[in-house]
């Protein structure tokens, strides 16, 4: 009979589910964002309920990697040229007035800005064995994350670029490596969401 399939299918589904979360961590990058509920990250109900980790890093990592170029040059140079080629011939008209527009040589540096946090952004997520090879052993590893979140808002996002483009990547099926599975990442650190993703 069909329900008894359904329920076939949805045990076999949970039970991956299940093993797939086990002993993985849920990475919060930053805080609290703005208060919201979502991004007070529950580790009791992630270890008890899913049997994952919480794993947290301050948001000065990501400056600190841009600053002494912990991530993979290479790569970079393959990424920033994606962007240029699919991100920047579409961006929107900006309609903010004439005393806080960006400059082109802004919006260039804040592409390149974006680009990094990407890349580092997953390298915390799951590691980056390259880094290893340029004398960074232990940010090679990672978190072993499942899922991540950032906070930006708003001390981020006060004088730096938001998250929103490294999400945006971070949770599609591509990059500019190719085709890939999605990093499931949260916006605002909400791991609420993260975890129904």
């Amino acid at each position: 009979p069909e329900d008894v399939q359904e329920k076939l299918l949805r045990f076999a589904r949970a039970g991956l589910a299940a093993s797939l979360m086990r002993g993985k961590s849920y990475l919060a990058i930053g805080s609290v964002c703005m208060g919201i509920g979502g991004s007070m990250v529950n580790a009791d109900f992630l270890q008890e309920y899913l049997g994952m980790r919480t794993e947290y890093v301050d948001s000065s990592e990501i400056i600190r990697r841009i600053e002494q170029e912990i991530y993979d040059k290479d790569e970079y140079e393959k990424a920033i040229g994606w962007v240029k080629k699919n991100c920047v011939p579409n961006e929107l008209p900006d309609h903010n007035p004439d005393v806080i527009k960006r400059t082109r040589e802004q919006k260039d540096g804040d592409w390149e800005y974006v680009t990094k946090m990407t890349m580092i952004m997953r390298d915390l997520l799951v590691g980056n064995k390259k880094l290893a090879e340029i004398g960074f052993d232990e940010e090679a590893m990672g978190h072993n994350a499942i899922a991540g979140g950032f906070q930006g808002q708003r001390q981020w996002t006060d004088f730096l670029p938001n998250g929103d483009f490294s999400e945006a990547v971070l949770n599609t099926s591509f990059d500019w490596n190719g085709i890939r599975a999605p990093y499931v990442f949260a916006t605002e650190n909400d791991h609420l969401n993260a975890v129904s993703m």
